[in-house]
Order: structure tokens, then C-alpha cells, then sequence
């Protein structure tokens, strides 16, 4: 019986490589169809929430399968959807990788890294609905993180674009200048 146990725990290891090697394609798969095929692999992503399924994967602990979600969640951010943007804030997507990070807090390892560039991502190119979700929603879990400038520099990003909001508001700002926004820093 002592074999017949041995046999049976390696069939069910050799499965869950298999499962996890099969999860990791598809999301791959769907990470390259995002880059490629944009607004329509959007659309039919939040329609039938895949987005939030396959961001499941990070609580996974397989790193490349982590990776793998995390860069799906790049792509579609990459994607500059307004629709996906408020789909992301609105099913609070980001709770996954905010738990990643205060798990990766002081490792430097490919994970802290990943989370790091998709914040700088986020930063660089202004998103801003997803500032003022990550700033308003997860501020005091980033805030005093001081290894690197980014979350910093985000929260920085996230005043600039509010002073920016109340001067529009109040008529201090240009018509040109409300096309352009604060850019990139």
C-alpha cells in the first residue's frame, strides 16, 4: 500500500504540473491576443469576466503563473480601454496584486519587480482612473514604501492630476491645455 501511495501522490503532482503548465499558456495565450487583437478580445473579456479569473492566478504559488497574470493585467491596461479601466476599478482587480505586494514587500525578487513596473506603467503614461483608484483605495499600503520612488512619485502624480480637475473646474485652464493633461513625468 505504501507504494500504491507513493504512485498515486506522483500522478496527482504530475497533474497539477500539467494544470498549472496549462493555465500559464492560456493566460500567455491571452496576454499575446490582447497585444494583438485589442478592442475585440476586450470586449468579449468583460463580458464574460475573465479578467478577474484569470487574475485569481495570483494567489497561486507558482511565480511564473503570478508572472503570467500580472502581465495579462499589464497588456489590458496597455490596451488604454476606457471600458476596461472602469471595469478594473469598478471589480476592484487590484486587490489581488496590492496583496503581492505587501507579501513581496521586502524581497527583491522578479514578483516586487513586476509590481513595480506595472505601477510605474500606470504613472508614466497618466492613467488616470487608475491613479485615483490605486491612491484613494491603497495609499496607506504604498505610501511608506521607500526602496523605490515609484510609489512616490504616484501619489505625486495623483495630486497633480486633482489640482488639475479643481482648475479645470474652476476655469483656469486653457481648452488647449485640458487635451494635453500633466503628460508624461
Amino acid at each position: 500500500t505504501g507504494d500504491e501511495e507513493r504512485r498515486s501522490e506522483g500522478v496527482s503532482e504530475v497533474a497539477k504540473e500539467c494544470q498549472d503548465a496549462a493555465r500559464k499558456h492560456s493566460v500567455e495565450l491571452l496576454s499575446q491576443c490582447v497585444e494583438q487583437h485589442g478592442q475585440r478580445l476586450m470586449t468579449y473579456m468583460l463580458r464574460n469576466d475573465v479578467l478577474p479569473r484569470a487574475l485569481k492566478l495570483l494567489n497561486q504559488r507558482d511565480k511564473p503563473l503570478v508572472l503570467c497574470a500580472l502581465r495579462l493585467l499589464r497588456q489590458c491596461i496597455g490596451a488604454n480601454d476606457q471600458h476596461c479601466n472602469k471595469y478594473i476599478v469598478k471589480k476592484d482587480l487590484f486587490a489581488g496584486v496590492i496583496g503581492l505586494l505587501k507579501q513581496h514587500l521586502h524581497r527583491n525578487n522578479l514578483i516586487n519587480s513586476a509590481i513595480i513596473e506595472l505601477f510605474e506603467f500606470l504613472r508614466t503614461k497618466n492613467i488616470k482612473p487608475l491613479i485615483k483608484y490605486l491612491v484613494e483605495q491603497y495609499r496607506s499600503v504604498y505610501e511608506n514604501i521607500d526602496y523605490v520612488e515609484t510609489f512616490k512619485q504616484l501619489i505625486v502624480r495623483y495630486e497633480q492630476n486633482e489640482e488639475y480637475e479643481k482648475d479645470e473646474a474652476n476655469g483656469k485652464v486653457s481648452p488647449e491645455a485640458s487635451h494635453q493633461g500633466w503628460g508624461a513625468a
